[in-house]
């Protein structure tokens, strides 16, 4: 490179050439510019990082997404680590490869084509980057017989007219100048810039591929509907190239790096630019300037170690030369700042996520160390019964000395020169070893490996974990011969977009039947049935053209309910998963043989009605929105924690949250802290939207939580969202939500499991369930107060009670307020009976005792509701002993609202054993100017006594209506299930 050359160009920074690129496309070509998306892949499971500019608009290029524009410019933040394109190995070795980089990109979405592409390109590479035409070279996609596509002469030719001689046009195969993204996905032909050095080595700094093909799974190139540009140009390379530096690493982009690993490492000499087998030093600092761009980057996104196992090898690769060869275990944290300040400008992201990145490093530094302690004292005794694994020693993994050891001694008993398949998984999953890790292993024991029997358990191993994968596990192909089978009739899909669907009206949500068609029915054996006798005794599955029923996904439990065929056949529906797009719900019909049509059949006019279980569905959405609320409440109360949600099982008894969390732990104070958030939340009763988007919009928004390692979909994506005084949740979920948090009714954190530990697991209560655990801490409260008042026997049987009632809420290992409570209960349920019969004495004092306190529960009832100007008094009292006596008809008959005012109508109720023991209220209520009080608590009124059962009413005598008073702070409403109606 000429001296002349970087005199002209030394003042071009990599920011001048980023914003040189965006400034060109925007002004002169009426481009829109659209921000990098996450290094994460929202919708796409086949690549772990976003390898290239285009991933964002993958969706796009296949036309299930509207562009954001026809013409757009970006600098996309690319990681090319596993996968197809993966350039770790690499890195260090060379001036050019990085698992980071950026890349500058110009595309078109259906607007302009070739001719268009490459005359802009010529135009920015010839002006305002001021290359000179005779230092470029052009290579172009010269056909490919497998393919099926031949050369592209139209591109040959528009080079041609732009003046590129044909020394400096090149055809050639698909290998260089056919691009695709990965295995699968969107690809085409492309042509290539160069940059033509003076010893005749070609530099690549410019891609443009014409996207108008797809790459299937089957491996064919089928052509796409619409034609797209795509370019590609390494901001790595170019600024190389025109800061006239030999290597990327000597760019601005690096250099602040080199000097800050020098500067903060101890006595280790400085960069000097050497390649080579004997440039150790030099290949690590590369390798580390470039780790801790990625690993910056990455933290940046919200990349978690826990979740990306690409992530923490590169960062355990990075601590072990800050350790090893720079003598810093602290120098990763120390180059995250560099590259903060180096790229925070372009991605603000850096500086706003620099402490959550910081407590990250922190966190996986320290794991690792202690890795590396407890590796180094098995070592030697590994080495020693197996001196050949000493080649091994680069092996860093906490299994290794075990699952080596395990592996000898499993092949020392077979006589093979192949690990068969079992072996191979073990390794794998028990022991952890990375699948290049077991390679190593079989070659040095020159021995080949089982691979085709080590996936088929791998792939059964996942299948595992979902209701679909173990169905499909379970019937082979016959689900996929089923599908077919749809497909060739013209069904595509089957429609579930109506399980969104509810009325909500009067504060009550109700689920209306759906009327759908039935497509296909499959006996157990995976067996299409066109006319079926149905059999009660064995299960079949059901596909309906569309449906209502909710399948297992996000982990939210599927549906139940009832799919009717007639007036005398119906399927109880106990399962629902998705197959290819395809809803199966399985179950056992119910035949009334008595009737007419027992019979069922699929095809034309096979009509049949969905009716989801409104109950399940209701605790399914309350438990749902409370996992969202509870996670934005735990992120809000841990500020100086790095949190990651890495699992949630959300079910009608109740849900789990596991979080991991680098920094602070959770503790009691915090989750009763976020217990009362939430609370608050369904006290403000803030509306829960739903917001249906596309990735690219949502790529533009940001500010959405998803779940790390989670695929979504190019569009339909819901975006839930919740704005509550205090607390603000805002997640990608497709689970089923309240309509507001209102509907929730009650919120209790009930257990942590791992509390003290970095991955904790919180489990809690929505609706009526938690409000059945309230409502049990009050009345143990209170049931300690009169534990010495009333007679034991019946102490201890409401103590029992309660307990088994609490455990059952709160599982095995309860929060402290919970255990206890439990203990307290435990204590009453085995005190002994100190009083007797006769101790008249004692009865007495137990009646003026209840008397107080039945006077006080009064008193505050009919202060509350004069301070709320209601003209009566509802009021649910703390313990049921108090309407088992005299003492609270006497306190309803003596109880003014207040001196020298009259007293007011009251209904006051108590939830047997402090619960809805066998759904059982009792109630007592008084009207004003009557004599009497009717209380209720036996099966009639004969004796002034009543209780009432759910589904029953107790009906008041006549008088004024009365409205359901909001309890006071010290009152727990409770209503039995359903809802206790007073007319």
């Amino acid at each position: 490179m000429s001296r002349a050359f970087y005199k002209t160009h030394r003042t071009l920074t990599s920011n001048n050439i980023r914003n040189s690129f965006i400034e060109y496309f925007c002004k002169n070509h009426g481009h829109k510019f659209i921000k990098s998306s996450s290094v994460v892949p929202l919708c796409d499971p086949t690549v772990p990082f976003v390898n290239a500019g285009m991933n964002q608009f993958k969706g796009v290029f296949l036309g299930v997404v509207e562009p954001p524009c026809a013409r757009a410019v970006n600098s996309q933040k690319c990681v090319r680590v596993g996968g197809k394109h993966n350039d770790l190995e690499l890195v260090g070795m060379d001036g050019h490869h990085h698992t980071f980089f950026e890349m500058l990109g110009n595309w078109s979405f259906g607007d302009y084509y070739k001719k268009e592409a490459c005359q802009m390109a010529w135009d920015l590479l010839l002006g305002p980057f001021r290359l000179k035409p005779e230092d470029l070279l052009v290579t172009y996609f010269g056909g490919d017989v497998v393919i099926g596509l031949q050369e592209d002469r139209e591109c040959r030719d528009i080079w041609r007219s732009l003046g590129v001689p044909a020394s400096r046009l090149q055809a050639r195969g698909a290998a260089d100048n056919f691009w695709e993204m990965g295995a699968t996905g969107p690809c085409g032909a492309c042509t290539e810039l160069h940059y033509v050095g003076t010893d005749g080595s070609l530099t690549e700094i410019w891609n443009l591929v014409f996207i108008d093909c797809n790459r299937e799974g089957d491996g064919s190139v089928k052509r796409l509907r619409r034609q797209h540009v795509d370019t590609g140009m390494g901001l790595e390379r170019i600024a190389a190239l025109l800061q006239g530096v030999h290597s990327n690493y000597d760019t601005d982009l690096f250099r602040p790096l080199m000097d800050a690993i020098h500067r903060n490492s101890k006595g280790v000499p400085a960069y000097s630019g050497c390649y080579g087998a004997d440039a150790a030093l030099d290949q690590a600092y590369r390798r580390l300037a470039d780790h801790a761009r990625m690993v910056s980057v990455c933290l940046a996104d919200d990349v978690f170690p826990v979740a990306s196992l690409n992530l923490k090898q590169i960062m355990r690769k990075s601590f072990k030369i800050c350790t090893d060869v720079f003598q810093n275990p602290q120098l990763l944290n120390q180059l995250y700042s560099e590259v903060a300040s180096s790229l925070g400008d372009t991605y603000p992201e850096l500086i706003t996520k620099q402490n959550d990145a910081n407590l990250i490093i922190d966190h996986e530094r320290e794991s690792y160390a202690k890795l590396r302690a407890d590796l180094k004292k098995k070592w030697k005794g590994l080495v020693q019964k197996y001196p050949e694994v000493e080649s091994l020693a680069d092996i860093e993994l906490a299994g290794f000395p075990l699952g080596y050891t395990d592996f000898k001694e499993k092949m020392s008993k077979i006589n093979s020169a192949t690990i068969p398949g079992e072996i191979v998984f073990k390794l794998y999953d028990t022991h952890g070893f990375p699948e290049n890790v077991i390679e190593r292993i079989a070659k040095l024991n020159n021995l080949d490996i089982d691979k085709k029997a080590f996936w088929k358990l791998l792939t059964e191993h996942k299948s595992k974990h979902k209701t679909a994968f173990k169905e499909r596990a379970q019937k082979g192909l016959a689900f996929d011969d089923i599908i077919d089978r749809l497909l060739k009739s013209n069904i595509k899909r089957t429609d579930d977009t109506y399980k969104y669907n509810y009325l909500y009206e009067n504060n009550e949500v109700r689920f209306e039947p759906l009327q759908c068609d039935l497509v296909a029915i499959v006996n157990e054996d995976g067996e299409w049935i066109d006319f079926l006798d149905p059999c009660e005794t064995s299960p079949y599955y059901l596909v309906t053209d569309r449906t209502n029923f909710f399948c297992e996904e996000g982990g939210q439990e599927a549906d139940t309910g009832v799919i009717r065929i007639s007036d005398d056949v119906y399927m109880k529906v106990e399962k629902v998963f998705k197959v290819r797009d395809f809803v199966f719900h399985k179950g056992h019909f119910v035949v009334n043989r008595s009737g007419g049509r027992c019979y069922v059949r699929c095809g034309a006019g096979a009509g049949a009605r969905a009716e989801v279980c409104g109950a399940r569905r209701l605790r399914l959405m309350q438990h749902h929105t409370a996992t969202h609320l509870l996670h934005a409440a735990l992120r809000r109360l841990l500020p100086r924690t790095a949190l990651c949600q890495t699992g949630a099982a959300v079910s009608p008894a109740g849900l789990a949250l596991t979080l991991t969390l680098y920094g602070d732990k959770l503790t009691q104070e915090v989750l009763l802290h976020a217990e009362e958030l939430v609370r608050s939340a369904i006290r403000s009763d803030a509306p829960v939207r739903t917001r249906v988007v596309d990735s690219v919009r949502l790529a533009q928004e940001g500010g959405a939580l998803r779940v790390p390692g989670e695929a979504y979909p190019e569009r339909g994506l819901r975006l839930v969202s919740c704005e509550a005084p205090g607390l603000d949740s805002r997640e990608l979920c497709c689970g089923t939500h309240a309509p507001s948090a209102g509907l929730l009714r009650e919120f209790c954190v009930t257990a942590v499991r791992g509390a003290g530990s970095n991955a904790p697991t919180v489990h809690a209560l929505a609706g009526d369930a938690a409000l059945q655990a309230h409502e049990l801490f009050c009345h143990t409260e209170y049931l300690c107060e009169v534990a010495q008042l009333t007679e034991a026997g019946r102490v201890r049987r409401e103590a029992g009670e309660a307990r088994r009632r609490l455990a059952a809420l709160c599982g095995a290992k309860p929060l402290a307020r919970a255990a206890a409570c439990l203990q307290r209960l435990q204590r009453l349920e085995a005190q002994p009976d100190t009083r007797t019969h006769t101790d008249t004495d004692t009865d007495t004092d137990t009646d003026a005792v209840l008397q107080r306190l039945a006077e006080a529960e009064v008193a505050e009832a009919m202060c509350e509701a004069r301070r709320e100007g209601r003209t009566f008094a509802v009021h649910f009292v703390r313990s049921s002993y108090l309407l088992s006596g005299e003492a609270t008809a006497a306190a309803l008959a003596a109880a003014p609202a207040a001196p020298a005012l009259p007293a007011l109508p009251a209904l006051l109720l108590a939830c047997s054993a402090g619960v809805h023991s066998a759904n059982v209220v009792k109630v007592e209520y008084c009207v004003a100017g009557e004599s009497d009080h009717v209380r209720a608590a036996g099966a009639g009124r004969d004796a002034g006594r009543h209780q009432v059962r759910a589904g029953e009413r107790a009906r008041p005598r006549p008088g004024p209506r009365p409205r359901p008073a909001r309890p006071g702070p010290s009152a727990q409403l409770v209503s039995p299930q359903p809802a206790l109606n007073c007319t």
